[in-house]
C-alpha cells in the first residue's frame, strides 16, 4: 500500500521531472527519494516513470497513481485543515501560493509578521506561475493564493478579491543596445528574447498586442512562455543581466534593483504595462484564522490611496 509519503514524491516528480529538483522541493535527498520509489514499483510491479534522457515522464501507471494520489492528497490537506481550525493560531499552518511577482511584494513579509507572534504557527510560501496558484487552491495544496487576476477567468469554485493594480515596466541591462536609444517603440522589442515567468493569454493580450504573441511562444496550455523561462524575480535579473533578453516587473519592484545594478527601464511610445493581482481561496471554504490574519495583513501592506476592492473575501 502506497504511504503519504510516496504519494508526495510522486507527484513531485510528476510536477518537477527530475530526481534532483523533486528531492529539493521535497527536503530529502536524491538517494532517498529514488529508493522510496523504486520500492513502490516494486511493491506495486509495475514502471511509474520512464527515465528518458535528462527527463521523467509518467507511465500510464504514474498517471493513475497522480490522478488517484491527488484526491488521497486533498482528502488529508481537509483533515489537517480542519484539525488547524480548531487550533486556531497557535498551533497548525498556513500555505499560500504566490505567482512571482506577488511572492517578491507581499506574502513573504505577511508570513514574516504573522509567524513572530505565533511560534508555534507553520508557515509555507509556494512561489509558483500564476495559473499554478489558483491551481493549488483548487487541489487543496494551499489555503490561499496570490495571484494575476485574470486567472479567474473560466473558473468555477472560486472566491477572489481584487488587491492592487500595479504599473510593469520591461527592463534591460544598462549595456543593451535599446538602453542607448531615446524613443522606442513596440516593434522595436521584436529582435529580443523576453525572460520572465509565464503570462497568462488576457495579460498578454492586454499588454503585449500582437507584437507579444509574436515574441512569446505559446504552450498547450494556452500560457505564453518567455523564450527565457524563469520562477523568480531574482533568476529574471541574472538572466537579463548576461544577455540581450529583456525582462518586466512592478515598479515598486523594480525601483529597488535598478540602482547600480546595470539594470535600464525602458521606456516605450504607445506602451502602457499593468496587472492587476487578487487573493484566490475555494468556494464554500471556511478560512482558518491563519488565513485571515494573512489577508488583513496583506491588505494593510497597500498604499494608503489604493482603490478599495469592491467585493472582499468572507472572513
Amino acid at each position: 500500500m502506497p504511504t503519504l509519503r510516496q504519494i508526495q514524491m510522486v507527484r513531485a516528480l510528476a510536477e518537477h521531472r527530475h530526481f534532483t529538483r523533486a528531492a529539493n522541493a521535497l527536503g530529502v535527498t536524491q538517494s532517498a527519494l529514488t529508493k522510496s520509489v523504486q520500492a513502490l514499483e516494486d511493491e506495486l510491479g509495475v514502471r511509474l516513470f520512464d527515465r528518458g534522457a535528462g527527463t521523467l515522464e509518467p507511465t500510464m501507471f504514474g498517471t493513475i497513481m497522480l490522478a488517484h494520489g491527488r484526491t488521497v492528497l486533498r482528502d488529508v490537506s481537509e483533515l489537517v485543515r480542519e484539525v488547524d481550525l480548531a487550533k486556531g493560531l497557535e498551533t497548525g499552518g498556513i500555505t499560500v501560493s504566490a505567482s512571482v511577482f506577488p511572492g517578491e511584494l507581499w506574502a513573504p513579509q505577511a508570513l514574516g509578521r504573522l509567524a513572530v507572534p505565533h511560534p508555534k504557527l507553520k508557515c509555507v510560501l509556494r512561489t509558483v506561475d500564476s495559473r499554478q496558484a489558483v491551481d493549488d487552491v483548487l487541489e487543496g495544496i494551499s489555503d490561499i493564493a496570490i495571484s494575476d487576476a485574470t486567472e479567474a477567468e473560466g473558473r468555477d469554485n472560486l472566491d477572489s478579491e481584487i488587491l492592487a493594480t500595479t504599473r510593469m515596466s520591461l527592463f534591460c541591462r544598462s549595456s543593451h543596445p535599446l538602453a542607448r536609444r531615446r524613443s522606442i517603440r513596440p516593434q522595436d522589442l521584436l529582435g529580443y528574447p523576453f525572460a520572465g515567468p509565464p503570462l497568462s493569454r488576457a495579460l498578454a493580450r492586454r499588454n503585449l498586442g500582437t507584437f507579444g504573441k509574436i515574441a512569446l511562444n505559446v504552450s498547450p496550455g494556452e500560457q505564453l512562455m518567455p523564450r527565457v523561462s524563469v520562477g523568480s524575480f531574482s533568476a529574471m535579473v541574472q538572466a537579463v543581466l548576461h544577455s540581450d533578453a529583456l525582462g518586466w516587473a512592478p515598479d515598486s519592484l523594480l525601483a529597488g534593483d535598478v540602482r547600480g545594478s546595470g539594470l535600464a527601464p525602458l521606456k516605450i511610445r504607445e506602451l502602457t504595462l499593468s496587472a492587476t493581482f487578487a487573493f484566490f481561496v475555494r468556494r464554500h471554504r471556511t478560512l482558518s484564522p491563519a488565513t485571515v490574519e494573512f489577508i488583513k495583513l496583506v491588505r494593510a501592506m497597500q498604499p494608503p490611496d489604493a482603490t478599495a476592492p469592491t467585493s472582499r473575501l468572507p472572513a
